[in-house]
């Protein structure tokens, strides 16, 4: 018996870890369900308020919410389970905790440290009867029992409920989705706007009419306007003023280099003299270009005498090199039909002679060297701005009246059958039963028969037999400066009929007129007021680039 007692110990020690690390794997499954929901909780509870956070602040969209939503239960599930089957946990510390819970009375406990050597004992025999009798105890135990697998369901309820709430937030139209859409299509346009930038860049380099001088003022502009663009955050009214203000300088360089290109072609008009060329000299001199164009497509060399066309083309040849600076492209032309006369080119002279005035002719009087650029740029504020006056000039926009396409009321029409104050008479239409004007028949004002509407005849309810006439009410009519209970307006004059509303003369306080407030002290409020009005909606927008135009050319700085 102690032979079998002692051969069989080390296999009831290994049966014993065994049933310890089975019971362990039983108590995590039960810590697993029993916090599962809590997990849940915790990723739902975060996702839904980063899902409230949406729909008060402009943070997500709606479509990247429902993943990361995801992402984030996710996360508290899988950090719950790794918690709890992850964590480390020794035999003994088993052996421990089971004996408690179990009822065993330390026997685990006692039965690994005496395998151990942790007690201290005189006989094999004694250890392997209390391994045995460890056995025999561990055995009885029904682990099931023990180690019920069960739920809160009142947790799961939470869990419940927490998920209900995240689907409607995730869910329901969020209010902050078109602002956010509206961010990313400017930031996709700005880049997009870049890329075209860095083209135009190149094409700037390559472009054979712009001076090394010319070409570097542009790149300046077109890199100011990148830098820009690349900023953190850049807004879209940033973006679009950033547009607006390189076409400014893309305009005061093309003006420049045309100002300079004509008072070459000017400083060059005398070189012409005594030749073939001197009316189209005469004609650059007096700054009439499209004429100095037409004559110098005039020349027909074929025409010349040797000593003639000699002298034009030593005359051209000067003329290219006193031209070479300020444009290349022309220089280039009279450089060549200066070598076909050399050579007894007649075609080629001719074709040199008109491409050289057709150079001249090109920008006659105006700034169109940078055009094709400006034109880009233009093309490219419109790109960054699509997102913002797309919407207003669709179906809900101000003066659309409701219907796709329709834009706001021209000047002149009533739009909608409206009938504007003091305009027309009474009930009158604008242009109708004033001085001067001949209405559909020459009705008099406020003919029933008009209708008070030009053209068609639409419905008023204020005809003979609709019953009588009804009241009119004013849409506006202030009284006060800034409202009732503001300051009175008093205008010098007799406001009488036939007398003038003020008086003609010299004003005591300002007799000369000059302004008594620095302009930069007043642009800021001006400003301020053209933007409101652009935001309000009421401006067409085929006016609103001009607009912008306008007062950033009025900038002080």
């Amino acid at each position: 018996m102690m032979k079998r007692a002692t051969s069989g110990a080390p296999t009831d020690l290994r049966d014993l870890r065994r049933i310890l690390q089975r019971w362990d794997n039983r108590l995590r499954l039960q810590h697993s369900l029993r916090w599962l929901p809590r997990g849940l909780l915790i990723g739902l509870l975060i996702a839904l308020l980063v899902g409230v956070a949406a729909r008060i602040w402009p943070i997500v969209l709606s479509s990247t919410l429902v993943p990361l939503s995801a992402v984030l239960i996710g996360i508290g599930l899988i950090a719950t389970l790794a918690v709890i089957w992850a964590w480390p946990r020794g035999v003994h510390q088993l052996a421990a905790r089971f004996d408690q819970q179990f009822g065993l009375r330390d026997r685990a406990t006692t039965a690994l440290e005496l395998a151990n050597g942790a007690i201290p004992t005189q006989s094999e025999v004694i250890r392997d009867q209390q391994l045995a009798l460890t056995m025999q105890a561990v055995s009885g135990v029904d682990a099931r029992q023990e180690l019920p697998l069960a739920t809160d369901w009142r947790e799961w309820s939470v869990v419940a409920a927490l998920a209900i709430g995240l689907g409607f937030a995730l869910f329901l139209p969020n209010p902050q989705d078109e602002f956010l859409t509206g961010i990313a299509e400017t930031e996709e346009a700005i880049a997009e706007e870049i890329e075209q930038l860095e083209e135009l860049r190149q094409e700037v380099l390559e472009d054979p009419s712009l001076t090394d001088e010319q070409a570097g003022q542009v790149l300046e502009v077109i890199d100011d306007l990148i830098e820009t663009l690349e900023q953190d955050g850049v807004s879209q009214e940033e973006a679009v003023a950033a547009f607006n203000e390189a076409q400014q300088d893309l305009d005061d360089l093309s003006e420049e280099f045309a100002a300079e290109r004509q008072e070459a072609l000017q400083q060059a008009s005398g070189l012409f003299d005594g030749t073939a060329a001197e009316e189209a000299g005469e004609a650059l001199e007096e700054g009439n270009f499209l004429e100095a164009a037409e004559a110098l497509e005039n020349i027909d060399p074929s025409n010349l005498s040797p000593e003639e066309a000699a002298a034009l083309a030593e005359s051209l040849r000067e003329a290219a090199e006193a031209l070479e600076g300020s444009d290349p492209e022309l220089a280039e032309q009279l450089e060549e039909a200066a070598e076909a006369l050399e050579s007894g080119d007649v075609e080629g002279a001719q074709e040199a002679l008109e491409g050289a005035a057709g150079e001249i002719a090109e920008n006659a009087g105006e700034a169109q060297q940078l055009d094709e650029l400006g034109e880009a740029l233009e093309e490219g504020q419109g790109n960054v701005a699509g997102g913002d006056e797309g919407d207003e000039g669709g179906e809900n926009a101000p003066g659309s009246g409701g219907q796709p396409g329709e834009g706001p009321p021209q000047p002149g029409e009533g739009g909608m059958g409206e009938v504007l104050p003091d305009e027309g008479g009474e009930g009158g239409a604008p242009g109708q039963g004033q001085p001067g004007s001949s209405g559909a028949g020459d009705e008099e004002p406020g003919d029933p028969a008009q209708g008070g509407q030009a053209g068609d005849e639409l419905p008023t309810d204020n005809n003979p037999g609709d019953g009588g006439e009804t009241p009119f009410d004013d849409i506006f009519d202030p009284q006060r400066v800034g409202g009732e209970g503001g300051e009175d307006v008093d205008i010098p004059g007799d406001p009488g009929a036939g007398a003038p509303t003020g008086t003609e003369g010299d004003f005591a306080e300002n007799p000369d007129g000059d302004s008594s407030v620095d302009y930069s002290d007043v642009f800021g409020d001006y400003e301020d007021a053209v933007n409101e009005a652009l935001d309000s909606g009421y401006v067409p927008l085929g006016l609103r680039d001009l607009i912008r135009q306008y007062f950033s050319s009025l900038d002080p700085d």
